[in-house]
């Protein structure tokens, strides 16, 4: 025969279980309290959010601002497009200036211009808005005759050309000083 549990078993669970409880109350409190503390701690490390100018007007936005990581991160990027261009060999120009295209594709992609090839963004900025629009389609069209046509050789003065349309842009748009 199997002994009966004592008479305070119902009472001593029911003490742990309400014990146990409130420890996990008050955890979720220390939880909810510390996540509201590490936002408001790290929420001046945010990117800044400026497309309100750029998505409205669907053109770039020529109030100054504070340049943010991502800033520093596409003008590092630039550099190094540039640097790679300046090596002068045929094989550098070709890839810098298809590096360069899609950097400008992911600075419009950044100011929220829909579309989902570069020439659709472009084709949704308004060219009164930006003074270099011509430029830029002048050199997406070399860097599409790069990777499309096969045997497509550019000229040295032809890829500096294309080199500096994109860099118009890049500096119209704010993306480079």
């Amino acid at each position: 025969m199997i002994p009966a549990p004592p008479s305070s078993f119902p009472t001593t669970f029911w003490g742990i279980y309400d014990f146990v409880g409130a420890m996990f109350i008050m955890a979720d409190i220390v939880l909810i309290i510390g996540l509201a503390y590490s936002v408001a701690r790290s929420w001046r490390f945010r990117p800044g959010f400026h497309a309100s100018a750029a998505h409205e007007h669907k053109g770039p936005s020529k109030a100054p601002h504070k340049p943010t990581m991502h800033d520093i991160v596409m003008r590092e990027r630039w550099q190094s497009i540039v640097h790679k261009f300046h090596t002068g060999t045929p094989e550098a120009s070709r890839l810098a200036i298809i590096e360069a295209d899609s950097l400008v594709d992911t600075a419009l992609k950044n100011m929220r211009i829909e579309g989902e090839h570069l020439a659709d963004r472009l084709s949704n900025l308004e060219d009164e808005d930006i003074k270099s629009m011509q430029k830029v389609w002048r050199a997406h069209r070399v860097r599409n005759d790069l990777v499309h046509t096969s045997g497509f050789a550019i000229a040295p003065h032809d890829a500096e050309r294309t080199m500096q349309d994109y860099e118009a842009f890049l500096r119209e748009i704010n993306v480079i000083e």
